[in-house]
């Protein structure tokens, strides 16, 4: 095993036996951007949650596709805002961290997963900022995962880690086809995604990867 795979394969294994939030603005955010590493860090022996903050539309068929979603990679998922139908801008701002604040008390996490700083979403950057607050009261490493956009914008991303998920693509793509809802009706279709894989996959050297904004990172 090349050096780079065995330190990437560290890094995965520092999480075994700890809890990782995986935090998404929406259901299938934390798929697409970062299914593939939530499903190896399942497989490690971390206890991983996928944290959806708000549904926007269609609640029921869209929680219950989460759920589905999560059970794929592994995971569990927990809803902040699933009481009714709204927007992460909806929220105001110090109930969004207060939510993500009794999370951080109450899971102790060794990692937080999520948007980057740079989405050009708002309610994204929300939930960047909302997860980057959660700090001041707990130390845990924090990563960023690229941004999703079914526009044809793109948004500056620079990840300086990738994470192998040539062994859990397959498991990514399922748990991104759960969310049926967001595809079937905009005529998308989720291989965009494996391609985004294979690319950031040439980009590290292996067959399948998700790059990562490194946050903030405690070296032993």
């Amino acid at each position: 095993m090349a050096r780079t795979e065995e330190a990437a394969s560290d890094l995965i294994a520092k999480y075994r036996g700890r809890r990782v939030l995986a935090v998404g603005a929406h259901p299938d955010d934390i798929e697409v951007g970062a299914g593939g590493t939530v499903a190896r860090l399942a497989e490690q022996g971390a206890e991983v949650t996928m944290v959806i903050v708000c549904v926007p539309s269609g609640l029921e068929v869209r929680l219950a596709e989460a759920r589905r979603a999560a059970e794929r990679l592994g995971a569990r998922a927990e809803f902040l805002f699933a009481q009714a139908e709204m927007r992460v801008e909806d929220v105001k701002t110090y109930e969004l961290v207060g939510r993500l604040d009794g999370l951080v008390r109450e899971k102790d996490p060794g990692a937080v997963i999520t948007h980057g700083v740079s989405s050009l979403h708002q309610d994204h950057s929300l939930v960047h900022r909302a997860c980057v607050s959660a700090q001041r009261l707990h130390h845990f490493d924090m990563f960023c995962f690229c941004a999703s956009s079914c526009h044809p914008v793109s948004a500056p991303f620079y990840p300086q880690a990738y994470v192998d998920i040539s062994g859990t693509i397959d498991r990514k793509m399922a748990a991104i086809r759960e969310h049926r809802s967001q595809f079937d009706c905009r005529g998308l279709t989720p291989e965009r995604y494996r391609g985004v894989a294979k690319e950031h996959g040439r980009l590290a050297g292996v067959e399948y990867a998700e790059g990562l904004e490194v946050s903030r990172l405690k070296l032993g």
